[in-house]
């Protein structure tokens, strides 16, 4: 299997090294290939660092979930290709056909409280390459990589052009960015993800065929919607909002950020049941994330789903992947995946056996939130506490491995990088100027809605990482360099 997953890799060096697909004019032609074994590599460190911090001896995590409930689809193929096509496709799917090939999966069904169910997508994939990689976790790896490299050719085109750096520096920059190659690099959605922003950036700044433009839109659209929803949405957001500036306001920032200040609230309560819905959702997102942060047992009934903090494991007597009440308990009573708030029960002991669903102790890196509580008000009082947990933290105090001093590391450079940049800054032309606000604007719907729901901080680092690539383009797109390369734009 070793020897197999090798020959793979290479092969894949090679199409990268070799296929027009993978070219980009003015750079070396072994920069990609390169860049492409550094991703592997990368994802190697995270399998490594997953392994000492979480597994045992073993891929742990989201990355071992998504590829073993992928081997467990590919194996329905073997049993009924035509089950296999319904649960890949999503045609003819129904809950039977769920519980009896996947139901010892967790992330292949995940209620109405998910518009898009995502991870289901992600496990998707992995079922097909399942189909030529035997089951080796390298081949899975070095297949996402080839994909988040592909993504990395789209964006560097997509703004090398925007700024006066010389394509070698632009480009080495935008791959070494620590948590953009880190959480790239891997088994998990975010190389989908990245694919899919690379893509909509380069269809939007620099393809002129309006046909392969708008194809291109619609298929990094459709990819965003499939892996990462609210990244399409935040974008799509940043896009209009931009639209508004240079053709409403005519380039007038001051006037288009007081338009923002009270239009926005005006919006919000013409169309309140669209914010109610809103509010709600996120409310129901920050309670979920809250239990899964402070740790906890989620067990299921014949009719409904019981949530019990970690504090209260005395009260529950475990068995394997059972668990009986023994002692009075307040818990939450909801149903899985609903939308509908969760509802404090007093249980009694009845001698009832229920299935262990999901148990945690909880995070080390989690930190108290703020509750919304179904409250537009809060939401936005919360705007400040949303922003800094999610663009400046972890702090030297914040708790959390080691591993936080990496993180936090990586923001005070960016930040010095920030201010660099602020005293060796271009003048932009109104085209880079629009590009700016928008990546600006991006990075800011993109931390809001993390900062929002999301009260650990190893969770922030791994999600903000789109925002953190958005501040890297920034200021490498207004950096004066002091010796300036020319560079061949591409036709």
């Amino acid at each position: 299997m070793l020897i197999y997953s090798i020959l793979f890799t290479v092969v894949l060096v090679v199409l990268v090294r070799y296929n027009r697909l993978f070219r980009i004019d003015g750079l070396s032609p072994w920069t990609l290939p390169s860049a492409y074994l550094i991703k592997i590599a990368v994802g190697l460190l995270l399998f490594w660092v997953h392994i000492r911090t979480y597994g045992i001896g073993e891929l742990s995590h989201d990355g071992e979930r998504f590829f073993n409930e992928g081997r467990l689809l590919n194996e329905v193929f073997y049993k009924s290709p035509l089950d296999y096509f319904r649960l890949l496709t999503g045609i003819g799917e129904t809950e039977a056909l769920t519980q009896h090939y996947l139901s010892t999966t967790r992330y292949w069904s995940a209620g109405d409280l998910t518009i898009i169910n995502d991870a289901k997508n992600v496990i998707r994939c992995h079922s097909i390459l399942h189909f030529i990689s035997f089951n080796s976790v390298f081949v899975h790896l070095a297949a996402l990589c080839l994909l988040s490299t592909a993504a990395l050719r789209n964006l560097f085109l997509a703004f090398r052009g925007c700024t006066r750096l010389s394509n070698r520096l632009f480009f080495w920059s935008i791959l070494l960015i620590p948590s953009t190659i880190f959480w790239t690099s891997s088994m998990m959605k975010e190389p989908f993800m990245f694919f899919g922003i690379a893509l909509f950036m380069r269809a939007l700044l620099i393809e002129k065929n309006s046909i392969k433009k708008y194809t291109w839109l619609f298929l990094s659209s459709f990819i965003l919607l499939a892996f990462k929803p609210y990244i399409l949405l935040c974008l799509i957001a940043a896009v209009l909002c931009v639209a508004l500036y240079h053709f409403a306001f005519k380039q007038r920032l001051l006037w288009f950020l007081l338009f923002l200040c009270v239009a926005v609230p005006i919006m919000s309560f013409i169309f309140s049941d669209t914010r109610a819905t809103v509010v709600h959702y996120l409310t129901r997102k920050q309670f979920d994330f809250i239990n899964v942060g402070k740790g906890g047992v989620h067990v299921e009934t014949d009719t409904c789903f019981y949530f019990f903090q970690s504090h209260q494991y005395g009260s529950i007597q475990f068995d394997g992947y059972t668990a009986e009440l023994k002692k009075e308990a307040v818990a939450y009573r909801y149903r899985f995946g609903s939308t509908q708030k969760p509802v404090p029960v007093h249980l009694i002991p009845n001698g009832e056996k229920w299935t262990v669903v999901y148990k945690s102790l909880g995070s080390a890196s989690y930190i108290e939130l703020t509750p919304i509580n179904e409250s537009f008000k809060q939401l936005i009082y919360n705007i400040p506490e949303a922003l800094f947990n999610a663009v400046i933290r972890p702090l030297p105090n914040d708790p959390g491995s080691k591993l936080k001093y990496l993180s936090m590391l990586e923001v005070w450079l960016l930040f010095a990088f920030l201010g660099y940049v602020a005293l060796h800054r271009r003048k932009l032309e109104n085209a880079s100027k629009n590009l700016v606000l928008g990546l600006l604007l991006f990075a800011v719907f993109l931390s809001l809605l993390i900062g929002w729901t999301t009260p650990v901080l190893g969770a922030i680092t791994r999600y903000r990482f789109p925002a953190q690539l958005a501040l890297v383009l920034i200021g490498l797109i207004l950096l004066q360099p002091k010796t300036i390369t020319t560079w061949k734009k591409q036709s």
